[in-house]
């Protein structure tokens, strides 16, 4: 089958390449892959700014119909439509494991990033991290689960948002386009979405779109004044940082409140970046780092899609053949998609 492969660690080395079908497990499924999301860490993948395991099949977010089970399976069968969890490789024993957090199991190994992922016409997944896709969403929004949830439980679970707040979200790229919708669902008053004018034409008219009420681009506005006037002074009660850039990363600090909370979600791609740390301490900010996600996100995040709260069709700006991946990781890296999809 044709699959989209990282044949080895560096810049580049991405090609469509010829591969073997997956052979399953006795605990495993065979899913054919009916949609695959590019993600954000797949272009950090690609240049090499992002952990990984080469060579391995690309592509984590993804949906699609199970066609084959492994002897041990009954809870599932060839026909259900299914979305997949990347905790794979997690050892189950260890104090993360063991303590409800498998999801930052040192060992884990996602799939696309340490074992063969999706970009391909089947995957190999064990049946354990399934969750079911509703009747009523379609294919394509379901492959967009995964980062949602990240969101879901990053903003929600995490940091928390409480009715009324004021919440700043710094990038409108596809994460934050989903932490806009997230954050008026949880009851914030002002969703802000703060963008680059770059990120006009598309990026920050389609935050309008998916909730936010207050758009600022940077090359018109100063943010901070704005928030300020927005917020009687006081500045934003959650920042949402889902840009990674080094310099939203600075913004955070200066948007947010006293005793207010950054929410980070935004990969920097850096070793390191400068923080504003004493002006951290003197605002006694609460800083929360997100990563992965949880099962109850996943089951949340379906849940909204199922009865039309959460729209995440309206992120997906490109549709294309596997054998257009090239393309579709350019239309994303140079601004001209929000979330490109690609169909085995």
């Amino acid at each position: 089958m044709k699959a989209v492969v990282k044949t080895q660690k560096g810049d580049g080395y991405v090609q469509l390449m010829e591969v073997d079908e997956p052979e399953i497990k006795p605990d495993e499924v065979l899913i054919r892959v009916k949609a695959v999301s590019i993600c954000g860490s797949d272009l950090h993948i690609w240049h090499d700014e992002h952990p990984y395991w080469p060579p391995m099949t690309m592509g984590h977010e993804f949906s699609g119909e199970i066609v084959d089970v492994g002897s041990q399976i009954t809870e599932w069968k060839i026909g259900d439509r299914v979305v997949s969890e990347t905790r794979t490789e997690t050892c189950g024993v260890c104090r993360y494991c063991q303590t409800g957090v498998p999801q930052v199991c040192p060992n884990k190994r996602p799939p696309g990033i340490g074992i063969d992922g999706a970009m391909a016409k089947f995957v190999a997944m064990p049946a354990r991290l399934l969750h079911r896709i509703p009747d009523n969403v379609p294919y394509d929004a379901a492959a967009v689960t995964e980062p949602t949830a990240v969101c879901l439980h990053g903003i929600i679970e995490r940091t928390g948002v409480n009715a009324g707040d004021n919440v700043v979200v710094l990038g409108p790229g596809p994460i934050g386009l989903m932490s806009v919708q997230l954050a008026r669902l949880a009851g914030a008053s002002n969703v802000i979405a703060v963008g680059t004018p770059r990120s006009a034409a598309l990026r920050l008219k389609k935050a309008k779109d998916v909730g936010a009420n207050v758009i600022i681009n940077l090359g018109e506005v100063d943010p901070v004044e704005k928030v300020l006037e927005l917020t009687g002074g006081y500045g934003a009660d959650l920042v949402i940082e889902a840009a990674g850039s080094s310099s939203a990363i600075k913004l955070a600090f200066d948007l947010v409140r006293r005793q207010g909370k950054i929410c980070a979600l935004g990969i920097n791609g850096k070793e390191t970046t400068d923080v504003p740390w004493d002006k951290a301490i003197f605002k006694a900010v609460q800083l929360t780092f997100c990563f992965s996600s949880s099962w109850q996100s996943w089951e949340t995040v379906l849940q909204l899609m199922e009865k039309g709260m959460l729209n995440l069709d309206e992120i997906i700006t490109h549709r294309m053949p596997l054998e257009q991946w090239h393309e579709a990781f350019e239309a994303l890296e140079n601004r001209e998609a929000i979330k490109a999809i690609l169909n085995p």
